[in-house]
């Protein structure tokens, strides 16, 4: 994939235009779960090494990438599962539904890192 091609991708995401299906499993949960799978171990190796040296900041740069990476991300699926919600043109229930739970998954996420 070269730099065009994802940058339309990026730019159809943003959009909705993969319709909500897509978006919410492809992207919102698949996407996210592989995420989670990355930043979960990173965190707890984090919380409990040694921030001495080097290593320590290396470690402290690959949270905080994964971080911002994740921030970005879920900012992106955030605005492409409401916009493809409001796009799409089945039961008006599985949009709603989508809308929500996008929302409640923000508040968890922020639940979390606020503890």
């Amino acid at each position: 994939m070269n730099a065009q091609s994802f940058r339309q991708f990026v730019t159809r995401l943003w959009r909705g235009q993969y319709g909500l299906a897509k978006t919410w499993w492809l992207f919102g949960i698949l996407g996210t779960a592989l995420l989670n799978a990355i930043s979960g171990p990173l965190y707890a190796f984090f919380t409990s090494a040694s921030m001495d040296g080097i290593g320590g900041v290396t470690l402290l740069s690959a949270v905080v990438i994964v971080a911002a990476v994740g921030a970005i991300y879920g900012v992106v699926v955030t605005v492409s599962v409401v916009r493809s919600a409001l796009a799409y043109e089945g039961n008006r229930v599985w949009s709603w539904l989508a809308i929500i739970l996008t929302g409640g998954a923000w508040l968890f996420a922020l639940g979390y890192v606020a503890l």
